[in-house]
């Protein structure tokens, strides 16, 4: 299920967009600063990583009420409505994990389908064992799309729940003789579901934007850094 942005939690996502980029020593909208813009856009208090452990679980971003946990995503590409992006969703090292999978041994030797099969186990252990011990009923995935060649002016929103493919729906070959990439294609419509790739041991997943989604454009203003330190020096002076 793909879901929408209401007025209010569009709003919000401009002025914490804006605001961002805005401050002089970030250098770019991604990792903790898109977490931390959501999470303020769905009223969402998370850990601080200046001063927590930041953790390695899957969702990044988790509502305690609903018990709906989000991973935040950043991709800076040329998209359009309808198009596919693609994006690492884990670090899947099969070969070393085989015997934790059920395997005896995996290799490049081995069937592109029994590869893809641990592939899948893989990553739906990551899924389901992570919304178990963060205490997640509701698994999505937001990601922000950051118009390539913009200067950083034009993005677009997109969340949808996690698909949790059955091995059936899914067949896997090599991209080519050098077994270079694994590719999953749904067996429905022939898309690209997954690619794996061996040596860096990277699983990407391809999601399909739909044909109207949630547009944002913004007009940056960067602070200068002195600009920027007066600031906060006074706010921090009148706010102890």
């Amino acid at each position: 299920m793909i879901y929408t942005f209401d007025t209010n939690e569009i709003r919000r996502f401009t002025a914490a967009l804006c605001a961002a980029t805005a401050i002089p020593f970030i250098d770019s909208i991604e990792d903790f600063v898109v977490e931390a813009i959501f999470a303020y856009t769905r009223g969402i208090t998370i850990p601080d990583p200046f001063t927590n452990t930041r953790s390695k679980k899957l969702y990044d971003v988790v509502d305690t009420n609903t018990r709906c946990g989000w991973s935040v995503k950043s991709l800076l590409c040329s998209y359009t409505p309808g198009c596919r992006v693609e994006l690492v969703i884990q670090r899947a090292d099969i070969f070393k994990k085989a015997r934790q999978l059920g395997y005896d041994s995996l290799s490049e030797d081995s069937e592109p389908s029994v590869l893809g099969q641990a592939l899948l186990r893989h990553w739906h252990r990551k899924i389901n064992e992570d919304a178990v011990s963060q205490h997640v009923n509701s698994k999505r995935v937001f990601i922000l799309l950051k118009q390539n060649n913009t200067n950083n002016s034009q993005y677009a929103l997109f969340e949808e729940d996690i698909h949790i493919y059955n091995e059936e729906e899914l067949s896997w070959q090599w991209t080519d003789d050098s077994h270079t990439g694994l590719q999953g294609i749904h067996n429905g419509d022939n898309k690209v579901i997954y690619r794996w790739y061996p040596n860096q041991k990277q699983l990407f997943e391809g999601f399909f934007l739909p044909n109207e989604i949630t547009n944002i454009q913004v007009t940056p203003t960067r602070l200068g850094i002195a600009q920027a330190v007066d600031l906060f020096s006074e706010y921090l002076a009148n706010n102890p």
